[in-house]
């Protein structure tokens, strides 16, 4: 009975894989890369800056290069009887391009956790699941930061709402996670009139 419930236990904290589709090159760099006109790197960082800062201001850290901006965010998230950690890093890299700045984003997740797993001698134990790190897959990330980028920098009237951003993946017009900006167990998520 024990070995049926840690097995129980560990398969609803790991999850099941499924297999989500495979964007190609072009429409990886679509999906991650934008150009803005008469914009500069500077104004870039300041408006991803003012972007993490909104999501979750008390937990990014910022490291910055001449055209990189790396964003960084450790999370936990306790359960019941478990507990998940990770961080969550954005690499926002600049060039300027004749009047223009293009702009890349790419994010990760690393996340592990904490589970109670029983002992030889029937005790319990908290015991740490392997965990992994993975580049972020599909358009539901990057849909919600470009959105909010384009607000931010003056291109859009509107601010892209994580339930509008929940929507936009379950109609299907987007696919993926969004939790590295758009997590209620453990973000703020503030909008810009916010106070």
């Amino acid at each position: 009975m024990r070995i049926l419930f840690q097995f129980a236990l560990i398969l609803a904290l790991t999850g099941c894989a499924v297999k989500q589709p495979q964007m190609t090159r072009d429409e990886y760099l679509q999906t991650t890369q934008r150009t803005y006109e008469n914009k500069t790197p500077d104004d870039i960082f300041r408006a991803a800056e003012t972007l993490f800062k909104l999501a979750d201001g008390d937990d990014f850290t910022f490291h910055y290069t001449d055209d990189t901006l790396t964003a960084s965010r450790p999370w936990t998230v306790y359960l019941v009887l478990a507990a998940s950690m990770g961080s969550d890093t954005w690499v926002i890299r600049t060039k300027e391009e004749d009047g223009a700045t293009r702009v890349s984003a790419l994010v990760s997740t690393t996340a592990g956790a904490v589970a109670p797993m029983a002992t030889t001698g029937g005790d319990w134990t908290a015991t740490g699941i392997p965990g992994g790190g993975n580049i972020v897959a599909g358009t539901a990330i990057y849909d919600v930061f470009w959105a909010r980028m384009d607000y931010l920098l003056g291109l859009r009237d509107t601010w892209m709402t994580c339930e509008e951003a929940d929507n936009r993946v379950k109609s299907g017009k987007t696919w993926g996670v969004n939790e590295a900006l758009c997590n209620s167990f453990n973000m703020k998520d503030l909008a810009p009139d916010a106070d």
